[in-house]
């Protein structure tokens, strides 16, 4: 098909011509190899016998390549028809008006020999094409001139010389800019993996500069390197630099040359600092803030972007040993090693300030915290209670010992008001059956809230309650809160737990009325038992008379009806006077001293043993007993008295369950924590505090338990307790205060002295009874005192087994 293209007559197959040169060079991507080819392949294909490119390059076309007479290079005969200098665009040559026009234009006008064709793509004019034939006397085998209708096929011949001259060139472009890329993310990667090492960094500096330049002298100034240590700079060469540099504040090098331009002086004040056999010399600043975000070509073109650096971190020099003219690709590359370095030194500057600022501020923030730990052990560490409160009275500040004293957890009560946490309106008529509740009066009350309010020191006493409804007495002392401008911020208040004072003090009382009593019953029993026993004798006597009178025939015999109401009356009175004498002797055992006799014993035994007593009471009153005993070793009590102490709590709950129901009685041992937490009122911690309720008996016995813990004898680890739980009616709330009062009873027979008297005997063996009830729903109670075994017995020799009790009276 070429051979056919190239010998056939003038006429050209165009469509031929378009295949054969895409079928050519449609795999050359080098753009100067194409270029180059172009015209002579062009010249044979279109039967012509030059063929000239000429390239816009600005405002003018300049000549890139053509062909003359098949001959290679650029010949005489070439250049003689060629414009070696650039033409302007706006001359009248037949290139400049084709590529002005965008069509073809024929010289000379009749027979042209000239072609000039612009070269298109995309409708924008990338050079002309110039087509040249011979006369018709010229003796060639090219025809001579052009045809007037060729003007279509050449301009579709020129398209496709633009296509593939423009494509070429766009993909060598795209791999510069790859190669660009690949070098650039290449050198980033080198310069932040050397971010913490100064030495590498500078290697990697130097490294690429060689490897971009071919420099034979390279070195990486800093504001602190010595300069001493290179041979071929001088301090002050290192100034002059860095004041260029500084006082330029621009990103374009510095490049001279020797013998250097004598239009500027400080050419000539570099070169006398630098070494004879240096011919050419570049330095580029590596400054701060400097932008890179167009690609190195761009950065080449508009180099002389002025900058605003805060600092400058050093500059790249280097030189070379002969004359050398710098390219503008290796001063761009150049251009961005020096960024990338600067990118790196700065990153490594910003990472040293703020390292030192994170160790600044953990200096600081170490110190803060230590003085906030100060400040909160000695919150902590103050024994009163301490609250602070803003203007609007929300709880801000809840020490330890506040919530020990209320129960409270410091987070059930931030941000909540005062008011509901510390009742300073307390209610006294919920408390006024008992002695404490009269501590203030409304009068007090009503001056102490004033007070509060206008921001005056108050102090005062206040009766309240904790989180678990326990009765509290309080000191408690309100001031207000000023800050530095002496604005009031808010209210501290601190008080102090005085619950066990008063109550040590109602004990104390309760105690002095309790001896009183015990000294009259004492008195009443002896002057009423003397009697009762005469009266006892005597009518035993006339029984016993009566009896024998029945077998004496010489005494006439009562009648029948007689006799019963003797026998009857007689035996009303002997009942009535062991009733007395029951109730005497109940009388003297509450008020006279009594002696522990504590022997060794088996309290699983002595609850059997009792349940055994009262099992035909149980059948008869239809009531199912429950058993729950564990293993239990030996323990030192006084038999007598706790057996007594069982029996009543027993009976008392068969008398609660006339209708029948279940008797429940527990055995086991508790830690001692336990036991003392559980009186302990308001000295209890509110992590192992109980969950209480009004209907809890126990906690006026406090100071039984601290005067059993302080007294070294009776130091256990385990306490005894003995629950009693009956599915009665319960016990009122009303009732629960009083049911351990001498003289009070709820039933229609005795005098109420049966829990009084089983109270004291849990008393003298240091224990004490607590009482859980809900009216309607049966009650418990328990039996709690130290659990004393032999080991405890032997630790105190001193302590007899059968007299191991103070008295208590």
């Amino acid at each position: 098909m070429t051979m056919d293209v190239e010998h056939y007559s003038d006429q050209l197959h165009i469509p031929a011509i378009i295949k054969t040169l895409l079928n050519n060079f449609s795999a050359v991507t080098d753009y100067r190899t194409l270029r180059d080819s172009l015209p002579r392949r062009l010249s044979a294909l279109l039967r012509c016998r030059c063929v000239l490119l000429y390239l816009l390059v600005g405002e003018t076309l300049q000549l890139a390549s053509g062909s003359f007479d098949d001959l290679p290079g650029w010949s005489a005969a070439l250049l003689a028809v060629a414009h070696v200098n650039p033409i302007d665009v706006q001359c009248n040559e037949p290139e400049a008006c084709a590529w002005r026009e965008r069509r073809v234009i024929m010289r000379p006008a009749f027979s042209p020999t000239l072609l000039a064709v612009p070269l298109l793509y995309r409708q924008r004019a990338i050079g002309v094409m110039v087509l040249l034939r011979g006369p018709e006397e010229d003796e060639t085998d090219y025809p001579s001139g052009w045809s007037n209708d060729m003007d279509d096929a050449i301009e579709a011949v020129a398209g496709v010389v633009a296509l593939l001259l423009e494509n070429a060139r766009l993909l060598e472009r795209d791999r510069e800019r790859i190669q660009e890329l690949s070098l650039l993310n290449s050198i980033s990667s080198q310069m932040h993996g050397s971010l913490f090492e100064a030495e590498r960094l500078r290697s990697a500096v130097l490294q690429r500069t060689r490897e971009i330049a071919g420099v034979e002298l390279c070195e990486l100034l800093e504001p602190d390197t010595d300069v001493a240590a290179t041979n071929w700079l001088t301090p002050r060469l290192r100034s002059l630099l860095f004041q260029r540099f500084r006082e330029q504040r621009s990103l374009t090098p510095l490049v001279i040359e020797r013998p250097g331009d004598g239009r500027h002086a400080y050419v000539h004040d570099y070169f006398e600092e630098l070494p004879e056999r240096v011919k050419t010399f570049f330095a580029i600043p590596l400054l701060r803030n400097q932008p890179l975000d167009r690609s190195a070509g761009e950065h080449l073109e508009n180099g002389n972007g002025i900058v605003q650096p805060t600092a400058i971190f050093g500059c790249i020099v280097g030189g070379y040993y002969r004359p050398w003219k710098m390219r503008q690709a290796e001063i761009a590359l150049l251009q961005v090693v020096a960024s990338q370095a600067s990118a790196t030194l700065e990153n490594r500057y910003l990472v040293d300030e703020v390292v030192a600022a994170r160790n600044e501020a953990r200096r600081l923030l170490r110190q803060v915290l230590e003085d906030q730990r100060l400040h909160a052990l000695i919150l902590e560490s103050v024994p009163c209670g301490l609250i602070a409160t803003d203007q609007t009275g929300c709880i801000h500040t809840f020490n330890r010992a506040a919530a020990i004293i209320l129960g409270y957890h410091p987070y059930e009560v931030l941000g909540q008001s005062l008011q509901k946490i510390l009742n300073l309106r307390a209610n006294h008529g919920s408390h006024k059956d008992s002695a404490t509740s009269q501590v203030l009066s409304e009068r007090q009350q009503e001056a102490f809230l004033v007070g509060m309010h206008i921001g005056e020191v108050q102090s005062e006493t206040l009766v309240t309650v904790d989180r678990y409804e326990r009765e509290l007495v309080l000191e408690v002392d309100m001031r207000p809160l000023y800050d530095d401008g002496g604005t009031q911020m808010g209210l501290l208040t601190t008080f102090t737990d005085v619950t066990t004072m008063h109550k040590l003090e109602e004990e104390r009382r309760r105690l002095d009325r309790l001896a009183s009593l015990g000294e009259m019953a004492a008195s009443v029993a002896h002057e009423v038992r003397n009697p009762l026993a005469s009266i006892k004798t005597s009518i035993q006597m006339l029984h016993n008379d009566f009896l024998a009178e029945e077998g004496d025939a010489t005494i006439t015999a009562p009648t029948v009806e007689q006799r019963a109401w003797i026998q009857e009356s007689t035996g009303v009175v002997l009942k009535e006077v062991e009733r007395l004498d029951s109730i005497v002797r109940d009388l003297l055992l509450f008020a006279k001293p009594r002696q522990l006799h504590r022997v060794r014993c088996d309290i699983v035994d002595l609850c059997e043993q009792v349940l055994e007593l009262l099992q035909n009471q149980c059948t008869e009153a239809n009531i199912e007993i429950h058993r729950i005993f564990d293993d239990l070793p030996p323990v030192w009590v006084d038999t007598g008295q706790i057996e007594q102490a069982i029996v009543n709590l027993t009976l008392n709950a068969i008398q609660a369950m006339p209708d029948g129901g279940v008797l429940t009685m527990a055995c086991h041992c508790i830690p001692t924590e336990r036991a003392i937490y559980d009186t302990a009122g308001s000295d209890c911690p509110p992590t192992q505090r109980p969950s209480g309720s009004p209907g809890i008996v126990g906690n006026a016995y406090a100071w039984l338990i601290d005067r059993h813990v302080s007294q070294k004898e009776f130091r256990v680890d385990q306490w005894l307790e003995i629950l009693i739980r009956d599915t009665g009616v319960g016990i009122a709330t009303e009732q629960l205060k009083h049911i351990f009062q001498p003289f009070y009873t709820t039933k229609a027979h005795g005098i109420g002295l049966g829990l009084a008297i089983t109270r004291r005997l849990i008393e003298d063996h240091g224990g004490y009874l607590r009482i859980e009830s809900q009216y309607g729903y049966g009650a418990t109670i328990a039996i709690r005192m130290p659990y004393v075994t032999g080991d405890v017995i032997a630790e105190h020799p001193h302590v007899s087994p059968l007299d191991a009790s103070e008295n208590d009276m």
